[in-house]
C-alpha cells in the first residue's frame, strides 16, 4: 500500500528579477515499509524536497499525499497538526531542548499534542531503552555526548508513532564511530516499528542500505 504519493511537484525561487527552480516535475511514489534513499551534490534540492513532504514550505505546484492526506494547500494550523501526527523528523543537527532532560526531549511531539501523562513517559522511556540510552533518562544537555544527543533525537522522531520518518543528513555532524552507531539504531528502528522512511545522505555505505536508492539532479530525480 502507498504510504507517500508526489505528483508533478515543482519548487521555485523568486530572487529580484531571476526564477530558480529547484525541482523539476517530482514523482514518487513510497510503499509502506519502504526506506527510500535520496543523494545528490549539495545544493540539489534534496533538503527542498524533504521540507516540501514535511510540510515545512509549500511547492510551487504540483501534489503531495500522505496516507491519503493532500498536504499540499493545508493552512498553518493543518500543516503543524499533520507535521506532529504524520512525521517523525530527523536533522543533521538535534535540535534538543538544553533545559529538558533525555526524557523530556523524547517526549516533547506528546507534550505538543497535549499529552502529559504517565504513559506517555513510559513510552518515552521505552524508546531511550531502544536507542541504547535507558541509563540517560534525566541526563541534560550538556551532559549527554553528540552520539547521544542524535540518538535521543532517534527516539523523539518516533514518539507519536509518525506514519514517515524524514532523516535529513542524520550522521552528518559525527565522527566515524559514532556516526555508525546512529546508523545502526536508526535502521534497526524503523524496521522494528515498521516505518517507511525518506533518508537523504552523503554516506555512500548508508545510502546502500535503503531499498531503494535516488539521486536528485539539477531538480530531477532518478532511480540509481
Amino acid at each position: 500500500m502507498s504510504l507517500l504519493e508526489i505528483s508533478s511537484i515543482k519548487k521555485t525561487y523568486e530572487t529580484g528579477t531571476e526564477s530558480v527552480e529547484v525541482l523539476k516535475d517530482i514523482n514518487l511514489t513510497a510503499e509502506e515499509g519502504t526506506v527510500i534513499v535520496i543523494t545528490g551534490e549539495s545544493g540539489s534540492g534534496k533538503s527542498t524536497l524533504l521540507n516540501l513532504i514535511g510540510g515545512i514550505d509549500s511547492p510551487t505546484s504540483g501534489e503531495i499525499k500522505v496516507k491519503n492526506l493532500i498536504v499540499t494547500g493545508k493552512t498553518e494550523k493543518e500543516l503543524t497538526h499533520y507535521r506532529n501526527k504524520f512525521i517523525g523528523f530527523i536533522f543533521q543537527f538535534h535540535f534538543l531542548l538544553k533545559d529538558f532532560t533525555a526524557l523530556e526531549n523524547v517526549m516533547m511531539p506528546a507534550i505538543i499534542s497535549g499529552d502529559n501523562s504517565e504513559l506517555a513517559r513510559q513510552k518515552a522511556s521505552r524508546l531511550l531503552g531502544d536507542v541504547g540510552l535507558s541509563q540517560r533518562n534525566n541526563h541534560f544537555f550538556l551532559q549527554l555526548s553528540g552520539g547521544e544527543r542524535q540518538r535521543v533525537a532517534v527516539a523523539r522522531a518516533l514518539m507519536n508513532d509518525p506514519d514517515l520518518i524524514i532523516a535529513d543528513e542524520p550522521t552528518g555532524n559525527l565522527d566515524e564511530r559514532n556516526s555508525g552507531i546512529v546508523q545502526d539504531i536508526l535502521f534497526d528502528m524503523v524496521k522494528k516499528y515498521n516505518k517507511t522512511m525518506l533518508l537523504v545522505t552523503h554516506d555512500t555505505a548508508m545510502a546502500q542500505r535503503g531499498d531503494i536508492h535516488l539521486i536528485l539532479e539539477h531538480g530531477v530525480l532518478t532511480e540509481k
